[in-house]
C-alpha cells in the first residue's frame, strides 16, 4: 500500500465515506503477497473506524508522500461522480465543504473552502449560478485556482 493511496482513504473516512472501506481493504489482501504490515494493522482494527483512521494518520507520518497527487485524485473523484451522475450537485458541495473542513491547511483545502463559500453565496442570489457551474465545472476538470472574477460580474 502506498501512502498515497492510505491517505486518500484516511481523507474518505475522515469524510464520513466509509462504504468502501471494506471493499478497498480486500483489494489489498487479495493483491499483496506478503501482506504490509500496514494492513496487517488495519485487520487488527476490527472494522473500528477511529482506529483505522488513526493507524492510516500513523503510517502517513512516517514518511513523505505525493499529498498534491491525493488531493488530484480527490478532485477527479468529484468529478467523475458528478459527470456520470453518481454524484448531484449537492453531494459534489457537501464533499468540497467536508473536505475544506478535514483536510489540513494547503492550496486544495482553500479551494475547496473557495467553492464551498462562492455556491452558498450562489445559492443565496448574491451570485450568478449559472457563472458558479461554470467555475465549477472548470475547476473540477483542469483543478488550479478559483477564478472568482467572472462570478462578481453584473448581474
Amino acid at each position: 500500500m502506498t501512502r498515497e493511496d492510505a491517505y486518500y482513504e484516511r481523507i474518505m473516512l475522515l469524510c464520513g465515506y466509509w462504504d468502501n472501506y471494506d471493499e478497498w481493504l480486500d483489494s489489498y489482501l487479495e493483491t499483496e503477497d506478503p501482506l504490509s504490515d500496514i494492513v496487517l494493522e488495519l485487520l487488527d482494527c476490527h472494522g473500528d473506524i477511529k482506529e483505522v483512521e488513526h493507524r492510516l494518520n500513523l503510517y502517513c507520518l512516517e514518511a513523505p508522500f505525493d499529498e498534491e497527487s491525493v488531493y488530484i485524485r480527490l478532485r477527479l473523484y468529484l468529478r467523475d461522480g458528478y459527470k456520470n451522475g453518481n454524484l448531484s450537485k449537492d453531494d459534489v458541495m457537501s464533499a468540497l465543504f467536508l473536505f475544506s473542513q478535514k483536510i489540513p491547511f494547503c492550496d486544495f483545502q482553500n479551494q475547496c473552502g473557495v467553492l464551498s463559500d462562492y455556491c452558498d453565496l450562489a445559492e443565496n442570489g448574491i451570485l450568478v449560478m449559472k457563472e458558479f457551474d461554470v467555475e465549477l465545472n472548470r475547476w473540477l476538470d483542469q483543478g488550479g485556482q478559483v477564478n472568482i472574477d467572472p462570478l462578481w460580474k453584473m448581474r
